[in-house]
């Protein structure tokens, strides 16, 4: 396999890398900074192979990130910006359709943006649990090996972050 092949996994690899530790911050603030992060890594990454789905919600997802990091201010508190990001996920996979795949990634980040929106750790956590298995498939279909590969270890960290801060209650440090 060439060169680029390995690089564009490792492009993958990072940003899945950084998704799966963030939820175990404890901090909204920085989930959400870290979510940022790897939307960048990710559309580079989607964009090398192709799979303009990827790409189109990961750009959505840069701006998800910045209106839910300040949804505690006048300007982005409004449920309507809820509702424009949940329309453009629930479009972006019709508009870059590549096949019936294209709507488990729009269906997936429609949950993490209730995640991010919510202020409540510990419904984020379960939703970021239950996004896991359609982004798996998605990052199988659309070749990228790395993502799925790191999205059977980010299930587990999901669940275990679950484990640790809902079920046995560990307190978080904000």
């Amino acid at each position: 396999m060439p060169l680029s092949f390995w690089l564009t996994q490792l492009i993958g690899l990072a940003g899945s890398l950084i998704a799966i530790t963030s939820l175990h911050s404890g901090s909204r603030r920085k989930i959400l900074a870290l979510q940022g992060v790897c939307c960048v890594l990710w559309v580079i990454h989607y964009a090398l192979l192709g799979a303009y789905t990827g790409v189109v919600i990961n750009l959505l997802g840069l701006g998800r990130a910045a209106v839910c990091a300040y949804n505690d201010r006048p300007w982005a508190r409004s449920r309507l910006w809820l509702a424009l990001f949940m329309v453009c996920y629930a479009l972006s996979p019709l508009l870059t359709w590549d096949g019936p795949h294209c709507l488990l990634l729009g269906g997936a980040m429609m949950l993490t943006t209730v995640a991010l929106w919510v202020r409540d750790l510990h419904l984020t956590r379960l939703l970021y649990l239950l996004n896991s298995p359609p982004v798996l498939l998605y990052n199988l279909i659309a070749g990228s090996y790395s993502s799925a590969l790191i999205e059977v270890a980010a299930f587990a960290s999901f669940l275990f972050a679950v484990w640790r801060f809902d079920i046995r209650k560990q307190p978080c440090s904000t």
